[in-house]
């Protein structure tokens, strides 16, 4: 047993508990990213939209406008960050019921 885990047992470390911290910390790390994404492509969007970009008739014909705009829909955001929270819930789930050691 070397050095660092004697330590880490003497302030009360359990062997199982990192890999769980590490699974922690890697939800919340998903979180605060998929927030942090969302609210920086909602300001790009409104960059974009206040540029008011002309359109190439071409364009125009495609997307129905004659301006480029972006919109963002809120609903999509708070479904994108729940599907992100279930999966790796999941994920964390099945290495504790399977007991994987990656």
């Amino acid at each position: 047993m070397n050095l660092s885990r004697i330590a880490a047992r003497a302030k009360g470390h359990l062997r199982g508990r990192p890999a769980h911290v590490f699974l922690w910390e890697s939800l919340v790390l998903a979180v605060f990213g998929a927030i942090a994404s969302a609210v920086v492509g909602w300001m790009a969007a409104g960059v974009l939209n206040s540029a008011n970009i002309d359109l190439p008739l071409s364009m125009q014909l495609f997307l129905m406008s004659d301006h480029f705009g972006l919109s963002v829909v809120f609903s999509a955001l708070g479904g994108a960050i729940a599907l992100i929270t279930v999966v790796l819930g999941a994920h964390a789930l099945a290495h504790r019921a399977f007991r994987l050691l990656t």
